[in-house]
C-alpha cells in the first residue's frame, strides 16, 4: 500500500487552514492605500479559525478503516497475503525490496534511453525510471499469484481482525486525543471509524466462521457503511463430496433499483468457477459479466457465468440486513471467496451507478 500511508492520510484527514497576516483583511487594505501618518492603532487581529477535519466519504472511510488496520487494500493483496503467512509489514517490505532491486539494475544509460523515449529532458530521467518502476509494482499487485490450493481459514483470519483490530482502536485514540489538542472539535469521523472496527473486533470474537467472511467481505468493499437499502446474504453448503473445498457458496444481494440478485458459485476445478445468477430482467447482465473478467484476468481465474430472468422487484426488502448463513466449515477456496467478492462488489456499484444517472 506504498500509494496510501497513514501518514498521509491523517494529515488529509486534519486539515489546519490557520490566516495569516498576508490574508487578513487588515493586510489587504495596508497593502492597497497608504495609511495616514496619525492613524489609529489596528484593531486586534481576528483568531485564526480552527483546524477543519476534511471529509473522507465512503470510499475513503473504506480504505482508512483498512489502513489502520494494517490490511492490504485489494483483496487479492489479502489472500496472497495470507497463503504465504506474511504480515502487512512483510508485504511490504517485499514490494519495497523488490523495487529496490530493480532501481539498482536500471543503469543511467537505460534510464536516459527511457526518458528520451517519453520526451523528456535527460535530468527527469530518474522520475521517469521510479514512476516506470511505480507503474510495474502496481501491475504486479493486480496480478499476484494466487495458490488454487491454499484454502483460506477463517479462523486465522479472526484472530487477525481481532489483533490488528484493537492495534487500531488504540491508534485512533492516539489521533482524536492529538486532533483535540490542536483545536480540532468535531471528531465524528474518527468516532465513526472506531465504531466500524468494533464491530469487526466484536463478530471475529465470536469464533464464527460466518461472521468472520462477513466482515472479511465488508472491509474489502469500497464503501463503509452500505448505503441504507443496500445488504446482501451468504450461504455456504458442503457440496457432494461432502468435503470442505467442494462447498457451494449461495449469494443473495438486496439492491434498491434491480430486487434481490442470487448467484449460486459452484467450484468446478482448482480455480474455475460456475456461477449462475438469478436477476430481474433489466438487470444489465452484459455490464456485470464484462467487470467480473476484468477481475479474473488479474486473479488467473476462470468461470462460466448463466442468467435465469426472475420477477423484477417485487422481492425488494425493505430492510435488507447483511448476515451470514454458512456450515461448520472454517476453510473457504480462495477463487470462491475473489468471485464471491467480485460478484458482490460490481453488483452494488451497478446499482449505484443506476442512482446515479
Amino acid at each position: 500500500m506504498a500509494d496510501f500511508s497513514l501518514g498521509n492520510l491523517i494529515s488529509k484527514f486534519v486539515n489546519y487552514r490557520p490566516g495569516t497576516a498576508a490574508n487578513t483583511p487588515a493586510a489587504q487594505t495596508s497593502q492597497s492605500f497608504s495609511a495616514p501618518a496619525a492613524s489609529p492603532a489596528p484593531p486586534p487581529a481576528s483568531a485564526s479559525p480552527a483546524p477543519q477535519m476534511g471529509n473522507l466519504g465512503q470510499t475513503g472511510q473504506a480504505a482508512y478503516v483498512k489502513d489502520m488496520m494494517n490490511l492490504p487494500k485489494n483483496i487479492n493483496e489479502f489472500v496472497y497475503m495470507i497463503q504465504r503467512n506474511l504480515t502487512q509489514a512483510q508485504l511490504q517490505a517485499q514490494f519495497a525490496n523488490q523495487i529496490a532491486a530493480q532501481r539498482s539494475q536500471l543503469s543511467q544509460t537505460q534510464a536516459q534511453i527511457l526518458a528520451q523515449l517519453q520526451g523528456l529532458d535527460f535530468s527527469n530521467a530518474a522520475m521517469t525510471a521510479d514512476k516506470a518502476l511505480l507503474s510495474q509494482l502496481q501491475s504486479t499487485l493486480r496480478n499476484l499469484p494466487i495458490s488454487a490450493n491454499g484454502m483460506i481459514n477463517l479462523g486465522d483470519i479472526a484472530a487477525m481482525i481481532q489483533t490488528n483490530g484493537k492495534d487500531a482502536v488504540a491508534k485512533l485514540i492516539v489521533s482524536m486525543a492529538n486532533a483535540a489538542r490542536s483545536g480540532v472539535t468535531d471528531l465524528s469521523q474518527m468516532k465513526d471509524t472506531a465504531k466500524l472496527i468494533n464491530a469487526s473486533i466484536a463478530a471475529a470474537s465470536q469464533n464464527d466462521a460466518a461472521q468472520t467472511m462477513k466482515m472479511l467481505l465488508l472491509l474489502y468493499l469500497p464503501w463503509l457503511p452500505l448505503q441504507e437499502g443496500v445488504g446482501f446474504d451468504l450461504e455456504i453448503e458442503a457440496g457432494a463430496s461432502g468435503d470442505e473445498s467442494d462447498s457451494i457458496l449461495t449469494i443473495t444481494i438486496s439492491t434498491i433499483n434491480y430486487g434481490l440478485v442470487v448467484a449460486t458459485l459452484i467450484l468446478e476445478s482448482s480455480n474455475s468457477v460456475q456461477v449462475n445468477i438469478a436477476c430481474a430482467e433489466e438487470f444489465p447482465k452484459d455490464d456485470l459479466t464484462l467487470r467480473i473478467s476484468g477481475d479474473e484476468k488479474h486473479y488467473s481465474m476462470q468461470s462460466s457465468i448463466f442468467y435465469q430472468a426472475k420477477t423484477a422487484k417485487s422481492d425488494t426488502a425493505e430492510k435488507p440486513q447483511a448476515k451470514v448463513n454458512m456450515s461448520d466449515t472454517n476453510m473457504i477456496n480462495p477463487y470462491m471467496l475473489l468471485m464471491a467478492h467480485s460478484i458482490i462488489r460490481h453488483t452494488i456499484e451497478i446499482d449505484k451507478n443506476y442512482m446515479s444517472a
